[in-house]
């Protein structure tokens, strides 16, 4: 996105989430159930258990991308859906009830499965479309961690994954093949561990790959982790990003600063943010969100790996890890500031923001600037009130 030159790898990201899709939409011809799930889920058992795999989210993100999030979110109003509610659960909810589909239809579960260390929203949506859509629900609940290993976490979520798999065997009648979840998490581990060596280009100065750039490449680490389309998708990625090292080929023409933000973008004024901060030199850099999937299995311990791995995910830690997280990414990517965004959307990531931007500006010295606006809802967005924001932040970089 931030870039002047196209990626090469695009068209070949663009292909593999058309196959995707086609396949879902085959996926019932075949007999083949299609599994709802969430972003921060342990996929790799659903593949392993030869479900599709479906996420109701990207469907809510496409949407945002393409400018009519307002839409679907007004017909799920209409319905009695309040506004407050995640801008990606009213597209979802909004595209059931409507007659037109203008980013083709969502895509109908034979099962669901949500895990609520993200929110509290994505359960009651998925508690919702169970019903509207008369498909059975499972939620893999997980308490919440603080800033240590909670050892009684981890068996209580081992625990939720062998009931999870005693649901999976009895909505399919076949048993679970644990040599194939192996497989799965081999490639899974292999593809994150690509993609967070692609993130860390964005360390050199100036960076051939930066946040924008990841937001339009990260589809395939959420909808494809543990397949080798992700793999080999990512090792390409990585090969071209590394001939643009070689070559001098950077994210944005004049990199002055580097830039933290937090967490999700904007999705309908991507390209919008994505130029404003390259006019003023500024490369984002970093993203909690982006770096969101970052995962690295024990083949030997698998279900114990998958609950290390889910549990310790930072939108399922406390407030202080939060904040110390944040000044992780700030201090190994060497930010000359920070931009948080208050996403009316996303309330869990929202919650705190300006007492996290205090506690950073006081141990970092850095400049930083919260604005407030949504991910998808355009309804909800102002350029004017966002520059106003913006603008004196990036006076105090100057």
């Amino acid at each position: 996105m931030s870039s002047a030159n196209i990626f090469k790898t695009s068209k070949l990201m663009k292909d593999i989430m058309k196959e995707y899709s086609e396949r879902g939409l085959k996926a019932k011809e075949k007999g083949q159930p299609v599994a709802w799930v969430t972003a921060v889920f342990p996929v790799e058992l659903i593949y392993a258990a030869n479900l599709f795999p479906y996420y109701p989210e990207n469907f809510g993100a496409v949407a945002a991308a393409k400018k009519i999030a307002h839409e679907l979110s007004a017909a799920a109003e209409g319905k009695g859906y309040a506004s407050d509610l995640c801008g990606y659960a009213r597209c979802g909810i909004g595209d059931a009830f409507s007659e037109k589909h203008p980013v083709g239809k969502i895509l109908e579960p034979d099962l669901l499965f949500c895990c609520n260390t993200q929110c509290g929203s994505l359960p009651k949506w998925f508690e919702v479309a169970s019903r509207f859509y008369n498909a059975p629900y499972f939620l893999l609940d997980s308490p919440r961690v603080g800033l240590e290993t909670d050892n009684l976490c981890i068996e209580y979520f081992i625990e939720q994954l062998k009931e999870m798999i005693k649901f999976i065997e009895s909505q399919t009648g076949q048993a679970f093949d644990y040599d194939r979840l192996t497989e799965v998490l081999k490639l899974s581990s292999e593809a994150c561990r690509l993609w967070n060596d692609i993130l860390d280009s964005a360390v050199l100065k100036p960076a051939p790959f930066g946040f924008f750039d990841a937001c339009f490449h990260m589809a395939p680490i959420v909808t494809l982790r543990g397949t080798r389309e992700a793999v080999d998708y990512y090792r390409a990625l990585k090969e071209e990003i590394d001939e643009r090292i070689e070559k001098g080929i950077t994210a944005i023409p004049e990199e002055r600063y580097k830039i933290y933000f937090d967490h999700i973008p904007c999705w309908p004024k991507l390209r919008w943010f994505s130029e404003l901060f390259a006019s003023k030199g500024a490369l984002v850099v970093a993203s909690q969100y982006t770096h969101s999937w970052a995962y690295a299995f024990d083949l030997e311990r698998p279900l114990e790996s998958l609950a290390e791995n889910y549990t310790h995910e930072f939108v399922n830690r406390c407030f202080e890890y939060r904040v110390n997280r944040k000044i992780n990414f700030m201090k190994k990517y060497a930010v000359d500031g920070f931009v948080l965004f208050s996403n009316r959307s996303c309330k869990p990531n929202a919650f705190g923001l300006y007492d996290k931007a205090r506690l950073i500006r006081e141990k970092t010295g850095l400049p930083g600037v919260v604005f407030e606006a949504d991910m998808s809802d355009l309804r909800l967005f102002s350029e004017n009130q966002v520059l106003a924001k913006l603008e004196p932040f990036f006076e105090q970089l100057n």
